[in-house]
């Protein structure tokens, strides 16, 4: 019998109950840290100069590795509780670069799937004149490519939204079978028959977690700008805003990572006789 979205946040919100003292460390150092310096490096991007843009280009990459780290970890640890913290940063070690190079191949994907879209746009006309600060003449823009690229992408938003539904378990089934490129195959086998369930709750976590993070950014914003004032990147009150923002950012990562291993804990156990007779 396949496990209701209910029963999968019963066991998500049982298991981050049971076990925040082996969540901490993995949290705090794995996803928090990477996530506030990602959030303090974006904001100084621009004013470093294109050198130091590249260099904090980097930076950034390898912070984005390390939350990546991070969430896997907390992937096996909601696999296996069993083997504690010690034995998911063990399986982490062993499974992060074949979970890296899988969504590798997810992303180069994506952006095959955007760039008929991205193409249509920067044949339109749009993109150049709005990058020069200039008012878009009407004989500069180029209505089909217009027309061609909002449709595009109005239609593949839908889809894109599917795909994400069907390849929700991915990184879990990575970590749980050890398996290849043929995970794709997998993640599509254990989330036939629950794809629209999978894709309401994938929008309620997008809206819910925007609006958290909006909020956290606007209220810490002004709080901390009336307190300690400044203004700039480096400013206390921007460094701290980008901590409250990460705070909320990592909280709402960790439930949609344990929810996730929980989800294919339960399709694992209700499609596997259907998927062995098969």
């Amino acid at each position: 019998m396949m496990a209701t979205m209910s029963t999968v946040w019963d066991r998500t919100s049982a298991f981050v109950a049971d076990h925040l003292a082996a969540l901490a460390p993995i949290v705090v150092f794995g996803m928090f840290v990477p996530l506030a310096l990602i959030g303090n490096l974006v904001a100084v991007m621009g004013a470093v100069g294109l050198t130091g843009g590249w260099v904090v280009g980097v930076v950034i990459v390898l912070l984005s590795l390390a939350s990546n780290w991070g969430a896997i970890a907390v992937t096996a640890l909601a696999l296996d509780p069993a083997a504690g913290r010690s034995g998911a940063i063990h399986t982490t070690n062993h499974r992060f670069l074949p979970v890296v190079g899988v969504n590798v191949l997810a992303l180069i994907a994506l952006f095959v799937l955007f760039l008929p879209g991205m193409v249509g746009f920067s044949l339109s006309g749009i993109p150049v004149t709005q990058m020069t600060g200039e008012q878009p003449s009407l004989d500069a823009i180029n209505g089909p490519m217009v027309l061609f690229a909002t449709l595009y992408t109005l239609v593949l938003l839908p889809v894109l939204l599917w795909l994400v539904a069907r390849l929700s378990v991915l990184n879990a089934t990575m970590v749980a079978e050890r398996r290849g490129p043929g995970v794709f195959g997998r993640s599509f086998a254990l989330t036939r028959g629950t794809t629209l369930k999978i894709m309401g709750v994938l929008l309620l976590y997008l809206v819910v977690s925007q609006i958290a993070g909006l909020a956290a950014r606007m209220v810490a914003g002004a709080v901390f700008g009336l307190l300690l004032g400044g203004v700039g990147p480096l400013s206390a009150s921007a460094i701290l805003t980008a901590l409250v923002v990460a705070m909320v950012s990592t909280l709402f990562s960790v439930l949609a990572v344990v929810f996730l291993a929980k989800l294919y804990l339960a399709l694992r156990d209700a499609r596997a006789p259907i998927l062995e007779a098969a």
